[in-house]
C-alpha cells in the first residue's frame, strides 16, 4: 500500500503534529510508515520511540506490527514501567460495589425519601430494581470517574449546582468518594487513575525522541498531564493521532476537548487531516459527515473516497425483531457480516432458540457471527454490519442514561449539545462497513437518529 499525498505529508513532517485521521483513513499504517521514514533519514533506533495507546487490543496490534523493541503500552502500562514499583492495584469493580452498598444499607431516611420523590416512586426496593435507577448508579461511577481523571474538585463542585435537587445528588456522591477513598486507603491499594497521577508526578529523565500517541481524542487530562511530564523531561516530538468524531468513552474520564484545544496547550503543534478513506462509499461518507457535523464542537473534515455504493445505509423496520433478524442473517455471508449493539444484551431480543450465543460469538445453521458492542468494535471493519437496538428506548441508540444534567458540569464543552457523544457512538457504529450498514428499527419506536438518517439517503 502505497501513502496517498496527506499521509505522506504526515510521515515526512519533523516537528509536533496532529493527525486527524477519519474513519478507514489509514491511522496505524500512517503511524508504522512514520517510525520507519525515521528510522531510514535520522537514523533514528527502537529506544527512540515511545508509542501509546488505548486499549490492550490496539498496544497489541501494534507490537505485531512493530515489534517488541520499542516501547508500546497503554497509559497504566506506562505508569508501571515509569513507577517501576508494585502497588495493590484495584478495578472498578471496588466503586460499583461501593455504589450499590451504599444505596442498599447506607442510604438515609432523607435520602430514601429525596429518590422516591426524584423517581417518581413510592417503594424504595422496588425503586432498587428499577432500569432508571440502575442508571442513576451508572451517573454515579461516571461521574466520580471524571472527577478523578480530570483532577476536578469535588467540593468546589458542590458549589457550581444551582438547583436544590441537584446539590441534593452532589452531596450523595460526595458521600460515596469518601467512602471509596476511605476503602483504597484501608487496603493500601490505588485505582488507575490514582497511578497515572502518580506517574505524572515524577521528575526523571526520558531518553524518548518520539512520542506517539493513538486515539488521542480519548485523552483524560491526568492521561495528558503524564505525557507533558515526559515530554518536558525529554528532548522529543510529540505526534498525536485520532479523530474527534469517534471520540465514545466520555464515561471513562476522558475530555474531547484536550484535542479540540491543542493548540492552547502546543503552540507550534501543526494539525493534519487525512482526507481519503480507504473503507466507507462516498456516499456513506456524506451521510455521516452531515449526521456527525450537527454536534456543535467537532473539527469540520471534507474527506473523500474512490468507492461508490448506491444505498450504504439499509433501514430494517420490524414489528417481530426475532424474525426480521433472521431473515436478514439468512441473506448476508457470515465471513463478511458484523453484527453490533449499543449494549451488551441487545442481542438476546433478536436471536430465538435457532441461535446459540456465547461470549461475543453468535451461531446458527452452523455459521459463526461475531457480537460485540459499538464500544468495542472500534477500529474494527467488515464489509456488512447490522447495528441492533436503534430505538427510542432509554437503552436504544441514543442511550437516554448517559446525558443526566449532573454531568454536563464535569464532561468537556464539546458535550454540551444534547446527545453529542451518543452521536458519536452512532457515527462509530455506521462506518464499521466498507460496503453497506444495515439499521435494525422497531417500526412503532425509531431513534431520533433514525429519523435524522432516513431524511439524508
Amino acid at each position: 500500500m502505497q501513502l496517498e499525498k496527506h499521509q505522506e505529508q504526515t510521515v515526512k513532517y519533523q516537528g509536533n503534529m496532529l493527525v486527524l485521521a477519519g474513519a478507514g483513513t489509514g491511522k496505524t499504517f500512517c503511524i508504522i510508515a512514520k517510525i520507519k521514514y525515521l528510522k531510514e533519514t535520522l537514523n533514528a533506533k527502537d529506544e527512540d520511540f515511545l508509542v501509546v495507546s488505548f486499549t490492550n487490543e490496539s498496544v497489541n496490534d501494534l507490537k505485531r506490527k512493530l515489534g517488541n523493541n520499542i516501547d508500546i503500552f497503554t497509559f497504566h502500562k506506562l505508569a508501571l514501567n515509569i513507577l517501576n514499583k508494585n502497588y495493590r492495584l484495584i478495578s472498578d469493580n471496588l466503586l460499583k460495589y461501593i455504589i450499590d452498598e451504599y444505596f442498599f444499607s447506607q442510604v438515609t431516611k432523607k435520602e430514601k425519601i429525596f429518590l422516591l420523590f426524584y423517581f417518581f416512586e413510592t417503594n424504595y426496593n422496588r425503586l432498587l430494581n428499577k432500569n432508571t435507577f440502575k442508571g442513576f448508579k451508572k451517573m454515579i461511577f461516571t461521574y466520580i470517574k471524571l472527577i478523578q481523571a480530570n483532577n476536578l474538585d469535588l467540593i468546589y463542585l458542590k458549589k457550581v449546582y444551582k438547583t436544590e435537587r441537584s446539590t441534593f445528588i452532589i452531596t450523595i456522591i460526595i458521600k460515596i468518594y469518601q467512602i471509596y477513598k476511605y476503602e483504597k486507603t484501608s487496603q493500601k491499594a490505588i485505582d488507575l487513575d490514582d497511578l497515572i497521577i502518580k506517574a505524572s508526578l515524577v521528575n526523571k529523565f526520558f531518553s524518548y525522541k518520539h512520542i506517539f500517541i493513538d486515539e488521542f481524542q480519548d485523552t483524560s487530562q491526568i492521561r495528558f498531564d503524564l505525557i507533558k511530564t515526559i515530554y518536558n523531561h525529554s528532548h522529543s516530538k510529540l505526534y498525536f493521532y485520532g479523530d474527534d468524531f469517534q471520540s465514545i468513552y466520555h464515561f471513562s474520564g476522558c475530555n474531547l476537548n484536550i484535542m479540540l484545544d491543542i493548540k492552547k496547550h502546543l503552540p507550534d503543534i501543526k494539525v493534519f487531516k487525512l482526507r481519503q478513506t480507504f473503507r466507507n462509499s462516498q456516499q456513506l461518507i456524506n451521510y455521516a459527515n452531515i449526521f456527525i457535523t450537527k454536534n456543535k464542537a467537532q473539527i469540520k473534515k471534507e474527506m473523500y473516497s474512490e468507492k461508490s455504493i448506491q444505498k450504504p445505509i439499509e433501514i430494517i423496520y420490524y414489528t417481530n425483531p426475532k424474525t426480521s433478524f433472521k431473515t436478514l442473517i439468512n441473506s448476508l455471508d457470515i465471513t463478511t457480516t458484523l453484527v453490533l449493539g449499543r449494549n451488551q444484551k441487545d442481542i438476546y431480543e433478536y436471536i430465538d432458540k435457532d441461535f446459540e450465543y456465547n461470549n461475543g460469538i453468535l451461531k446458527y445453521n452452523d455459521k459463526e457471527y461475531k457480537y460485540l458492542t459499538i464500544h468495542s468494535a472500534k477500529g474494527l471493519e467488515e464489509d456488512y454490519v447490522i447495528i441492533l437496538n436503534v430505538s427510542d428506548k432509554v437503552y436504544g441508540i441514543p442511550n437516554k442514561l448517559e446525558n443526566h444534567e449532573i454531568l454536563s458540569y464535569v464532561s468537556s464543552k464539546a458535550d454540551d449539545y444534547p446527545y453529542a457523544e451518543e452521536r458519536r457512538v452512532f457515527f462509530v457504529g455506521i462506518t464499521r462497513c466498507k460496503y453497506k450498514t444495515f439499521l435494525m428499527v422497531p417500526k412503532n419506536n425509531p431513534s431520533i437518529f433514525v429519523n435524522e438518517i432516513k431524511n439524508l439517503i
